[in-house]
């Protein structure tokens, strides 16, 4: 017989596992960057142009913010920035100013219509050196 405390081990074991099962079913869906071509391809597609003519320095630009946003946006938002994800609007197209206002005042810049009315995104201050790199990588992507 498990007492409460394994028991408790045990479902929270049984989530994270489900979690990380789901989240792997999902990948498929996701931009392959580790595929020969696709962080090229993502960095094309996000720069609008053929890959001859992305700037290297752009480009990782671009990488950065595109590793930056699945890392810290995706769960709420989408994997993909032109969808809307289960917490957050899409954010494709997202502006250097409305990415400042959301990420370090948690606010929405001068004239802005949210697109959604909940208020679950808080801001995220410890992005402030990332927003470059994110507005490299969203600016450019429209929404699906």
């Amino acid at each position: 017989m498990l007492c409460r405390g394994e028991k408790v081990t045990l479902a929270v074991l049984a989530l994270v596992m489900s979690l990380g099962c789901s989240e792997a079913a999902q990948e498929g869906t996701r931009p392959d960057s580790a595929s020969p071509g696709g962080l090229a391809q993502s960095v094309n597609s996000a720069a609008g142009s053929p890959q001859d003519d992305v700037d290297p320095a752009q480009a990782k630009l671009i990488a950065r913010g595109r590793s930056v946003y699945v890392s810290n946006c995706s769960a709420c938002h989408n994997p993909d920035p032109g969808l809307p994800g289960t917490l957050g609007p899409e954010v494709a197209g997202s502006s250097r100013a409305l990415l400042e206002a959301r990420l370090l005042r948690n606010s929405y810049p001068e004239g802005y219509t949210p697109k959604r009315d909940s208020r679950v995104m808080m801001a995220l201050p410890y992005l402030k050196d990332e927003i470059g790199s994110l507005a490299a990588y969203l600016s450019p992507l429209k929404p699906n």
